[in-house]
């Protein structure tokens, strides 16, 4: 019994340049149109995630995927990137929770606005009462 002639050659070492990943794609398109227009971009994702520049351009540029930290700190930071994937993942469910949450921050926000311009309406009306009797 012999052994077929195939397979019997060690790998080079050499790595083709493989395809960008569908993952880096989402990445690249999703940081690329939150921060459209934005002089600073490859700094503020540095700063967001911690990794160097070249790091992010990479992402931008959607040859490399962010690590698992990375993309987390991008995710917590970038609704784009986190809306991306939920989308992705088919958990639109997700998507309409974090949108719902975001709505209850700006609500409270506003009626704590709407509360102080009421003080101080009713602290004008205070005053004008108390000069006028």
């Amino acid at each position: 019994m012999s052994f077929p002639n195939s397979g019997n050659s060690l790998p080079n070492g050499r790595k083709k340049a493989s395809a960008p990943q569908p993952f880096a794609k989402l990445i690249s398109s999703a940081l690329s149109a939150a921060l459209r227009g934005q002089s600073s971009r490859i700094k503020t994702v540095a700063l967001w995630t911690g990794a160097n520049d070249r790091t992010v351009k990479n992402w931008f540029s959607g040859e490399r995927a962010p690590s698992g930290d990375h993309f987390l700190r991008l995710a917590a930071n970038c609704p784009a990137v986190l809306a991306a994937f939920l989308a992705a993942i088919h958990r639109n469910d997700c998507l309409i929770m974090a949108d719902i949450a975001d709505v209850r921050s700006k609500l409270v926000a506003a009626l704590i606005a709407i509360e102080a311009v009421g003080v101080f309406e009713w602290d004008d009306q205070d005053r004008q009462q108390a000069g006028s009797g």
